[in-house]
C-alpha cells in the first residue's frame, strides 16, 4: 500500500526536476538555445528573400512575355480567319473580359464575330428540361425531325440550328441563302424563356464558333456539366467548326475537363489557357484546325496535344508578272496572241506583223483587227 511517504518523495522530486530545469535554462543552456533560434531566424529570413526575388522575378518574365505576345499577336493571327463567320458563345460563369478579349483576337484575326451569345446559368437547372423540350418542339423548323433523347438534347439542338450554319457548297459567303440567316423567332422565344442572352446580334449565320467556358459547381455539378458537354455537341454539329475555350483556372473539374471526357474529344478542340494572349492565339489556330476537320486539345492542364495547334503554312504569293492570262485576245490597242505562235507584247498588230516578245518571229503572220494573228508558222 503506497503511503504518505512516497507522495512525499514524489512531490520533492518533481520540484526538483523543476529547479533543476529553471537553473539550466537560465544558465549553460540558455545562450545555446538563443544562439540557435538566432540562426534559425535569420536562415529563414533570407530563405524567404530569396524566394520573394525569384517570385518577382518570374512575375516581371511572365508580364514581358505577355506583352510580347500580345504585340506580335496581330500579326501571328493576321488573315487567319479572314472573312469567316464566328459566334461567340459564352458559357454559364463566363467572365465579360474573357468573352470581350476572345471576340477581339477573332476580329484580329479577320473574321467577322458580330454574333455574341451569353448560355444562362439556368439552362442546366433540372426545372428546365421541360421547358427545353416544349420550346424544341414548337419551334422545330417544319419538316425536321428531333432526335431521340431528352429536353437538353433537343433545345439545344433548335438553339444551335437556329444560330449556326455549315458553308454553302459551291458559294461564298451564303449571305444571300435564307438558310445562312440567324433564326430570330428562335433566338427571341429562348430568350424570353431566360435560358439565353443575346449580347451582340448579326443577321447572317456564323459557320464557326467559340464557347468561353467559366467554373461550374455544386453538389450537382457533373450533371450541369454533362447538359453543357450536349449543348457543345450540338454547336459543333450545325456548324463547320467549334473550340472551347476558357483560363486554366476553370479547367480542371470544368467545362474543359468534361469535354475532353467525353464523345466530343474526338470533334471538338479545346484550349484552357484563354486568359493568356498565347491562349487566344492557339484559340486562332485551333478554329483553323477545324475547319479541316481535325481536333486537338491545347493548353497547360490534363493530357494534352501540344501548346499550339499545328500553324497553317503561308501559301506562296502568286507571281505579279504571271504573263498574259487565259482566254485574253487582243484588242485593237494591240493586246493579242497569235494561234501557233509566241504572244506579242503590247505592240500594234498589223497585217504581215512580224515581231513577238523576245525577239521570236514569226514568218507570215497575219494580223487581224482585233489584235490576234492567225495561221503563222514559227
Amino acid at each position: 500500500m503506497i503511503d504518505f511517504r512516497y507522495h512525499l518523495v514524489s512531490i520533492i522530486a518533481i520540484f526538483f526536476a523543476l529547479a533543476t530545469g529553471i537553473v539550466l535554462g537560465a544558465g549553460p543552456l540558455s545562450e545555446t538555445i538563443d544562439d540557435n533560434l538566432t540562426e534559425q531566424t535569420a536562415n529563414l529570413r533570407e530563405e524567404n528573400r530569396e524566394l520573394h526575388e525569384a517570385l518577382e522575378s518570374a512575375s516581371e518574365d511572365q508580364q514581358y512575355q505577355e506583352a510580347f505576345v500580345q504585340d506580335v499577336m496581330p500579326r501571328l493571327v493576321s488573315g487567319q480567319l479572314q472573312d469567316q463567320r464566328v459566334a461567340v458563345i459564352a458559357l454559364p460563369g463566363a467572365e465579360e473580359e474573357a468573352v470581350e478579349q476572345v471576340r477581339e483576337t477573332l476580329e484580329r484575326a479577320g473574321a467577322q464575330a458580330e454574333l455574341v451569345v451569353r448560355i444562362d446559368p439556368s439552362w442546366t437547372d433540372p426545372d428546365s428540361e421541360p421547358v427545353l423540350d416544349e420550346l424544341a418542339a414548337e419551334l422545330v423548323a417544319s419538316g425536321t425531325e428531333l432526335e431521340a433523347g431528352n429536353g437538353f438534347d433537343r433545345g439545344a439542338a433548335v438553339l444551335a440550328s437556329a444560330l449556326l450554319s455549315q458553308p454553302v457548297e459551291g458559294g461564298d459567303t451564303g449571305i444571300d441563302d435564307p438558310a445562312q440567316t440567324v433564326n430570330t423567332t428562335v433566338v427571341t422565344a429562348y430568350q424570353d424563356a431566360g435560358l439565353v442572352q443575346l449580347e451582340h446580334d448579326a443577321s447572317t449565320a456564323p459557320t464557326l464558333a467559340v464557347a468561353v467556358a467559366g467554373p461550374v459547381s455544386g453538389e450537382d455539378a457533373e450533371d450541369r456539366l454533362g447538359r453543357l458537354v450536349t449543348l457543345i455537341a450540338q454547336m459543333h454539329t450545325a456548324s463547320n467548326g467549334l473550340v472551347v475555350a476558357g483560363p486554366s483556372s476553370t479547367a480542371e473539374g470544368g467545362v474543359l475537363t468534361a469535354v475532353r471526357g467525353s464523345e466530343a474529344t474526338e470533334s471538338v478542340s479545346t484550349v484552357d489557357v484563354a486568359d493568356l494572349p498565347t491562349g487566344r492565339v492557339a484559340v486562332v489556330f485551333a478554329l483553323t484546325e477545324q475547319q479541316r476537320g481535325d481536333a486537338g486539345h491545347y493548353g497547360l492542364v490534363g493530357e494534352i496535344d501540344g501548346a499550339l495547334p499545328p500553324v497553317p503554312e503561308e501559301t506562296e504569293p502568286e507571281d505579279e508578272d504571271g504573263g498574259i492570262e487565259d482566254g485574253e485576245t487582243g484588242d485593237e490597242s494591240g493586246d493579242g496572241s497569235g494561234a501557233g505562235n509566241d504572244s506579242t507584247d503590247g505592240a500594234d498588230s498589223a497585217e504581215g506583223a512580224e515581231s513577238t516578245e523576245g525577239g521570236d518571229s514569226a514568218e507570215g503572220a497575219e494580223g487581224t483587227e482585233d489584235g490576234s494573228a492567225q495561221g503563222g508558222d514559227e
